[in-house]
């Protein structure tokens, strides 16, 4: 018998190949899940034909209301449930089939009375560059990798089963329902990206652990993306993304770190750092984008403006 009452979330758009490449790793996983909850946030409804023996519950948003919006709505709909915890994902992820299991297993020999465990997520792998994306650690006035931030000798943090961080992707996230029904919900506002930052910030501003399981992996794919060939001699994705993306990055990067820093009272550190990243970013477009380089320079300005100023919503 299940310890457990577990749930999934995915966020879908447009992709059906990667939404039910997701759900196939979800119904293999040693350690059972009861239902998959989709948000689809397509124009055109996603057609499920091949899900039917599966447990999913799928609504469908062609206002599309981002990851944010839908995300809300999952956990709030998880704890009305009574689910124990909530694994939230986006479709390009792939879970290995023993993910859950050693999450839930690493999360039973880690978490105590007093050390909650909020969040708890695996290493996640970008599947075309096979790099680590690390959990963070807020400095003052930015998210540093772990590694960096805690321990110099990176070959031997890189051994550990498992490490405590501040914030980690949505993507694998296991959340403790429990404890998110005294947390902050996703903000609404963010719409696309970082909006993992936030969510787990919220949990560690009320003390509770966001802890990273190296020994459980997933596959993620972060986007498309050059090679750094001409800015460095190591071989450093350089990822393409829209407009729009580029807008919610910097938009949404520059809100929640100056937002951080102004109540660690570095402020101007940060927005040193947002303008000098804002830089670089507009360097990387010129050299290496291939289209639309004038409108996704402007994306970047117009959303590091507003997240400075704090202007927040759908607004791209």
């Amino acid at each position: 018998m299940c310890k457990y009452n577990i749930a999934a979330y995915i966020t879908a758009y447009q992709d059906i190949e990667a939404l039910n490449k997701c759900i196939i790793s979800l119904k293999n996983q040693t350690y059972p899940i009861k239902e998959i909850f989709i948000i689809d946030n397509s124009p055109e409804k996603l057609n499920f034909f091949t899900l039917d023996e599966q447990a999913v519950i799928l609504e469908h948003h062609p206002n599309n209301i981002g990851i944010s919006g839908g995300l809300e709505i999952a956990v709030k709909w998880s704890i009305e449930n009574n689910y124990d915890f909530l694994w939230t994902f986006d479709q390009d992820s792939q879970p290995s089939s023993d993910n859950l299991e050693k999450l839930l297993l690493y999360y039973d020999n880690l978490n105590s009375d007093n050390n909650l465990i909020g969040v708890i997520a695996p290493l996640s792998i970008d599947i075309q560059s096979q790099q680590e994306l690390e959990g963070a650690i807020w400095g003052k006035y930015q998210f540093v990798p772990a590694s960096i931030y805690k321990n110099r000798d990176l070959r031997g943090f890189y051994k550990k089963e498992f490490y405590d961080c501040d914030i980690v992707i949505t993507s694998g996230s296991l959340v403790n329902l429990k404890i998110a029904q005294n947390v902050k919900l996703p903000n609404r506002d963010l719409f696309i990206d970082s909006v993992d930052w936030d969510y787990c910030m919220n949990f560690r501003e009320k003390g509770f652990r966001v802890v990273v399981v190296t020994q459980a992996v997933m596959y993620h794919n972060f986007g498309n993306y050059l090679k750094d060939h001409l800015l460095s001699s190591k071989q450093i994705p350089i990822y393409n993304y829209s407009a729009l993306r580029y807008f919610y990055t910097c938009r949404n990067h520059t809100y929640i770190e100056s937002r951080l820093a102004y109540k660690d009272k570095s402020l101007w550190l940060s927005i040193t750092f947002r303008l000098k990243a804002l830089f670089k970013k507009i360097i990387k477009i010129i050299l290496y984008e291939n289209d639309n380089k004038i409108i996704k320079i402007g994306a970047c300005i117009q959303g590091t403006f507003d997240g400075f100023i704090g202007r927040l919503g759908k607004t791209w």
